[in-house]
């Protein structure tokens, strides 16, 4: 469904799930699908958006997802995890730790980054 400027619903969680191979060939299209179908069921979770994405890193351990704005990667999340995915990180909002592939918060791999041509200072361009 379109949205004008100003009309977007608010975002609880973001999810991400890889359909790029070879996460697709692990199920990825099978999570995706459960996934967005439970939670669009699911009392409570109408800021939850899921959407499919390319590859986020780290297929061969997949299908991986990734949820924001936690910044969490999970890995190896079929179908048949997608229930406890709900219940544990969207609904109760553990982080569950036995799935984690990464973390963005805090993480070195995303220090220093500076927006593009610069250190973020306004040069008066």
């Amino acid at each position: 469904m379109p949205f004008a400027p100003g009309e977007m619903p608010v975002v609880r969680h973001h999810v991400f799930v890889c359909t790029a191979d070879p996460c697709l060939e692990q199920g990825g299209e099978a999570t995706y699908k459960s996934l967005r179908k439970k939670v669009k069921a699911t009392p409570g979770l109408e800021g939850v958006r899921v959407c499919r994405s390319g590859s986020v890193g780290g297929c061969r351990h997949g299908p991986m997802v990734v949820i924001y704005p936690e910044g969490v990667w999970y890995h190896s999340v079929t179908e048949d995890r997608v229930d406890e995915l709900i219940r544990r990180h969207l609904i109760a909002g553990e982080d569950i730790a036995e799935w984690r592939f990464h973390q963005t918060e805090g993480c070195p791999c995303i220090e220093g980054i500076r927006p593009p041509g610069g250190d973020g200072a306004d040069d008066g361009a």
